[in-house]
């Protein structure tokens, strides 16, 4: 039934696409032949009109493409937001915190700024916790560890 669904929205979008450019190519036919024969005037050819018009009309067929075949792409989207709310509600608020302040920075952040923001020993045990789950991965760097997100979580929680 999806599969039926998905194939008479393409072949909708095919017909109306193919519509715009047959009109376009036809106006244009049309204007064209009437300016090179010199029969072309404003009373009968509004040819100023004709450029916004078929603009409009390309809006007009772009959003209802638009909005025919990318339904399930903002159903996708509102989903995933909802999957990482839910991940973020089954930690204990530190964890949520420090998940959060690592999301804003795209995912990885230095462990010194989080213990500059939580302080150093809540840092380290909400962080050990988190690696001990997988959820976080710890990469020594100079003096300082860079904390990343796992794969799979940061597909979640970063957009």
């Amino acid at each position: 039934m999806k599969l039926m669904s998905i194939t008479r929205n393409i072949m909708i979008v095919v017909m109306l696409i193919t519509g715009f450019v047959f009109a376009v190519s036809f106006s244009t036919l049309y204007a064209q032949t009437h300016i090179v024969e010199g029969t072309a005037c404003a009373c009968t050819l509004p040819i100023p009109v004709l450029i916004p018009t078929l603009s409009s009309l390309g809006i007009l067929v772009g959003s209802f493409v638009y909005y025919t075949m990318f339904p399930k792409l903002r159903e996708s989207e509102r989903k995933v937001a909802e999957d990482a709310q839910v991940l973020l509600d089954m930690l204990q608020s530190e964890e949520r915190n420090v998940i959060k302040k690592i999301i804003e920075n795209k995912g990885e952040i230095f462990q010194s700024k989080l213990s500059s923001l939580f302080g150093k020993v809540k840092t380290f045990r909400i962080l050990e916790g988190l690696k001990r789950r997988g959820i976080v991965l710890k990469e020594g760097y100079g003096k300082t560890n860079k904390i990343k997100l796992n794969e799979k979580y940061k597909e979640i929680l970063c957009p």
